[in-house]
């Protein structure tokens, strides 16, 4: 089936697939072309999405849907690519002269995404992306998708889904380092896996507070405070900041501190005073900004 959504703010679906570190390869994520993939599991099923965009119309394709699977896919997909109107955090970029070149060359991107679906989705990744580049990081989460996930064939393509924490929990420690992973992220993720298998709901994390959340994940091998902020602010979609991650620190110090490095607990209290509402989107502009080299 395919249903269409009309976008009434400005939006750019070239511009926000432009970003994508690994497109090629399916993280589940994969881009070809102007098309956004991937698998999403909806009620003990695997539904394949295909997302194509021109203009202000967004087109979804997908197999045959009742209306409320139909709302909960679209709803998803939106919140995890950002197709959100950023009519007033280009307002408030506006304002402040660093941010205002960044909107201009970057309007339409919208609002930040997510990196993934799942919270559980959103701790493996960020446990993969512990003390290594993003880019690398991908490649080994396209290994664990490939090796691992679902897939299905759609619309001659095929789509893939992330692992359960039932496949992960009972893959070997030696099948997951074959993807790329070190000996402790390997146990680290086969241990929540089986942490969620045995009851541990992780998406109630989303009815708690920050530091609730922190203190909750930390409880976990492997997990510390980085891994769980990057939960927060890249699967929860909470306006949190992962002030230890050094990408973010090189993209704020680089355009507010003429290049000189920062601690975290600086660029922690730098952003949120004057980022304050709009910190996540606008961390997100700024390390597009860096990779562009603005």
């Amino acid at each position: 089936m395919q249903w269409k959504i009309k976008v009434d703010f400005p939006f750019d679906w070239k511009l926000k697939l432009k970003f994508a570190i690994l497109p090629e390869r399916p993280t589940p994520c994969i881009i070809k072309g102007m098309k956004w993939m991937r698998s999403i599991e909806l009620a003990n099923r695997k539904v394949p999405v295909i997302v194509t965009g021109k203009s202000s119309t967004i087109v979804f394709y997908s197999i045959n849907l009742k209306e409320r699977e139909r709302k909960f896919i679209e709803n998803a997909i939106k919140k995890l690519l950002g197709i959100e109107d950023a009519t007033n955090l280009y307002k408030f970029m506006e304002e402040d002269a660093v941010l205002r070149k960044i909107k201009e060359r970057l309007y339409g991107f919208g609002k930040a995404g997510l990196m993934s679906i799942s919270i559980y989705e959103g701790v493996i990744k960020a446990i993969v992306q512990q003390q290594i580049s993003l880019k690398v990081a991908e490649n080994i989460i396209a290994n664990i998708v490939e090796k691992f996930g679902d897939r299905v064939f759609f619309m001659n393509e095929y789509v893939y889904d992330f692992p359960s924490p039932n496949i992960l929990s009972h893959a070997s420690i030696q099948q997951l380092r074959n993807c790329g992973l070190s000996l402790r992220k390997a146990e680290y993720i086969k241990e929540f896996s089986k942490e969620v298998m045995k009851g541990f709901d992780v998406e109630k994390l989303r009815d708690r507070k920050p530091d609730e959340i922190i203190e909750t994940l930390r409880q976990f091998r492997g997990i510390g405070r980085w891994t769980a902020e990057l939960v927060m602010v890249a699967s929860m979609g909470l306006n949190i900041l992962p002030a230890d991650d050094l990408g973010v620190r090189k993209a704020i110090s680089h355009f507010y501190f003429n290049d000189e490095l920062q601690t975290p607990e600086v660029i922690r209290k730098f952003t949120e005073e004057k980022f304050g509402e709009h910190m996540r989107d606008v961390i997100v502009y700024l390390l597009m900004a860096y990779r562009m080299g603005l």
